[in-house]
């Protein structure tokens, strides 16, 4: 069987902290209020809805196996890693309650997601295969939060759609917090077990069913829009697309990630998100 430690040649890299921030934003002057896209916000208002459950299957993952790490700024850094995916689903949810819910009826695909999602395939799933196949799939959705946090914060991309402030901090400060702890699963999924194997089913896994759930919320939203320009939708479909957006960056993610060797931190983007941090941080002292 292959291992993982022996194959990987470059030196791992690690943020100097993982900060737990406690945003106050409340999300009331966007109810109600027209997208620049409208595809735009549906995509991300799918996402928006997967997260909450998502966080807290990924905090339970990592928790699983905390009691077993030895190395002490591992541990740290996994309860760090548990405190900022906790704010993402509580914040996550005030924007899904107030923003998402005053459109549209979200509540029947928040129970199917959770009943069929965590309630029978990770309830089954863990029975049949054991705890390491969850945090294996941890591991590698995070890979994916960060590939995409990654190109949000640099292309330009979310500074070009979003025009209101207190939604951009938002979409930034998860993205900047995704690189932050984007090592965490993967490290802890590595002293565990640093099974080739056991990393790659983790990724099919996830590559089977992210874009699934995500495609199943969108629909959902899709069949209650109103008055959609249909011409801009699909222009802006088509542009997120073309522009390195989630879509076009699914499969060079996976392939990455399926490298022998690979390790998160082979991008070091953290002082990337150190910058962006630091003006979210100064705006949100305003807010609290």
């Amino acid at each position: 069987m292959l291992n993982e430690k022996a194959m990987r040649t470059a030196p791992t890299k690690r943020p100097e902290k993982i900060l737990v921030r406690k945003p106050q934003w409340t999300f009331k002057e966007l109810v109600g209020q027209k997208p620049r896209s409208e595809f735009g916000r549906l995509l991300f208002g799918a996402m928006s809805l997967v997260f909450p459950e998502g966080e807290r299957f990924f905090i339970r993952s990592v928790k699983q196996f905390a009691s077993q790490i030895d190395d002490t700024a591992l541990g740290q850094d996994i309860k760090d890693f548990i405190g900022q995916e906790a704010q993402h689903g509580k914040v996550h949810e005030t924007f899904n309650k107030a923003v998402l819910g005053h459109d549209y009826d979200i509540e029947p695909f928040l129970k199917w997601y959770k009943s069929t999602m965590f309630d029978f395939v990770e309830q089954k799933a863990t029975e049949i295969l054991g705890p390491k196949l969850a945090l294996s799939i941890t591991a590698a959705a995070e890979h994916f939060t960060a590939t995409w946090a990654a190109h949000g914060l640099s292309s330009g991309y979310l500074e070009e759609h979003i025009t209101n402030q207190n939604m951009l901090d938002f979409m930034q400060w998860h993205a900047v917090e995704e690189i932050e702890h984007k090592h965490v699963a993967f490290d802890v999924l590595q002293q565990i077990d640093d099974s080739y194997a056991l990393r790659a089913a983790g990724m099919l896994f996830c590559a089977a069913l992210l874009p699934f759930v995500i495609s199943v919320a969108f629909v959902s939203l899709v069949r209650q829009a109103k008055n959609t320009d249909i011409f801009a939708f699909f222009r802006d479909a088509l542009s997120e697309g073309a522009n390195g957006g989630i879509a076009s960056s699914f499969l060079p993610a996976i392939v990455e990630y399926l490298k022998p060797g690979f390790h998160p931190s082979d991008h070091d983007d953290y002082e990337m998100a150190r910058r962006v941090a630091q003006g979210i941080e100064q705006r949100m002292e305003k807010v609290a």
